[in-house]
Parts: C-alpha cells; structure tokens; sequence
C-alpha cells in the first residue's frame, strides 16, 4: 500500500471480489461499501500530512490508529452517519423530485438541497449514540476476546443500526 488511493482502491476490490465470490450484492451492500470508503478517506485525510504525500508507514500508522476505542468510535460514527444518510437519501430521492414546484413541498430545487443538507446533520448528530458506545464496545471485546470474530461485528452493526433506528424515531417524535 503505497498511497490512500492504493488502499481504498485495494479494499473496494476486495468487497467487489466478495460479493462475487458469495453471489450477494445488494443495493444495502453498495450503500455500505460506498459509506466505508468515504468514512476511511476522510478519517484518514484528518491523520495524514497535507503537504507532501503520506509514506507507506504514515498511512500505515493511521490505518493502526482506529485500534483505539475512541478512534474506532469516531470512525463508526461517521460510517453509520454516512450509511443512514445514504440509506434515507436512496430512497428519498425517488421521490422527492415529484415535490418540487409551485405549491409543492419544496418550491425549487434550492429548497431541495437544504433539505439533503439538513438530512445530512440530522443523521451526522443521530449517529453520536454509536459512537457514545463503539468504543467501549470495541475495547470490551477486543479485551474479552482478543480478537474481533464476523459474529462479534455482526451483533456490533445489528446493535449499532437499532440505536440509530431509535435515534432517528426520537427525533422524529420530538421535532
């Protein structure tokens, strides 16, 4: 792995081969591959030098990093933002080009951005609850188990997308 590009292309190739290997691909499964690759990028364009590009070791060290509860935190965080804003925004856009116009919920299509655009923060701050817990989950079981077996995350993700459920329907009910 030479270069953040590198790695991100390598890990979408991976996730492709896969799928393809298992014959499963779905639509929830690109929305959450596609969420992955932009939370790494980010949280790693935060913990890389800028002015020159990264070495191999400093892209290395800052892959290590989300080892840490409280930077797997934060990187779940921004994963399960991303997901649930894709997620909301798959099939919300389907429809709402269908209310644009006079007399209409949106009145032009600018009206239409600023909703994607609060759409986007209400489930960037829904998404604290998982970081509130992924790092002492994470810690926990690592600690435990050392090691993170695909049951683990599963139950990990299960629970993680329940409290955002739950996030999201307090929100809902209190706004």
């Amino acid at each position: 792995m030479t270069s953040v590009t590198g790695l991100l292309a390598g890990l979408n190739a991976s996730i492709n081969q896969q799928a393809f290997d298992t014959g499963h691909s779905s639509d929830a499964g690109e929305l959450a591959r596609t969420a992955l690759l932009e939370s790494l990028s980010v949280q790693l364009r935060d913990k890389l030098p800028t002015l020159f590009e990264p070495t191999p070791h400093e892209i290395r060290k800052a892959l290590a990093s989300f080892s840490g509860g409280q930077e797997f935190s934060t990187l779940a965080r921004d994963f399960f933002a991303r997901l649930s804003y894709r997620s909301l925004d798959y099939y919300l856009s389907r429809e709402l080009a269908d209310h644009i116009g006079v007399d209409k919920r949106f009145g032009n299509d600018g009206d239409r951005i600023a909703f994607e655009v609060a759409l986007r923060q209400h489930t960037f701050e829904a998404s604290k609850i998982v970081e509130a817990f992924a790092g002492g989950w994470y810690g926990k079981t690592v600690w435990k188990e050392d090691s993170l077996s695909q049951d683990k995350i599963n139950d990990f993700t299960r629970y993680a997308f329940k409290k955002m459920g739950s996030e999201l329907g307090q929100r809902r009910a209190n706004g």
